[in-house]
């Protein structure tokens, strides 16, 4: 399978959080194989989830439902209204007892046993990301430097030259 290619311009990092080392490293495998260029940031729990979810600030999130200390929908949620631009999926090894649930927040959920449905989600949110951030209105998440209406995105802030850190602005 080739690797698809995120612009360079926005570095694509995935949360994967997931209390089984095993199943974390077989989808951050699988991610890694089929996303170029991305980084997989791994945490044990939903609390650590959360953690390094507003520390590093990646675009996608993949939450097990089941972990100890915080669940992933809980966890899943809280990120949601924290970083309100990043995508949020969840897993399990039985998502049909997890459906409804999941369904309410508007969260899609995977089957653990199944990483190809996991994997083509986060090919569809490689690829939309880019398009998505260009036809928003964009700020610097380290200084606050808007533009509005890139078309092509730049690589460092103007005002901060920081690196990959354009994040959606709030409408006013």
């Amino acid at each position: 399978m080739s690797a698809l290619r995120p612009s360079p311009a926005s570095p694509l990092r995935l949360l994967l959080a997931d209390d089984d080392e095993a199943s974390r490293a077989l989808v951050a495998g699988r991610a890694l194989d089929s996303v170029a260029s991305l980084e997989v940031l791994e945490a044990n729990d939903g609390a650590e989830a959360i953690r390094l979810g507003l520390q590093q600030q990646p675009q996608i999130a993949l939450l097990d439902v089941s972990m100890p200390w915080l669940g992933g929908i809980e966890a899943a949620v809280t990120l949601r209204e924290l970083q309100p631009h990043m995508s949020v999926a969840l897993h399990a090894t039985d998502p049909h007892l997890h459906r409804e649930r999941a369904h309410s927040y508007r969260l899609p959920i995977f089957d653990k046993l199944e990483p190809d449905g996991v994997v083509a989600w986060l090919r569809r949110r490689a690829l939309a990301r880019p398009a998505a951030l260009l036809r928003r209105r964009l700020s610097c998440s380290r200084c606050g430097y808007g533009v509005a209406r890139a078309t092509v995105l730049p690589q460092r802030c103007p005002m901060c030259h920081a690196e990959g850190s354009w994040i959606p602005s709030r409408r006013r």
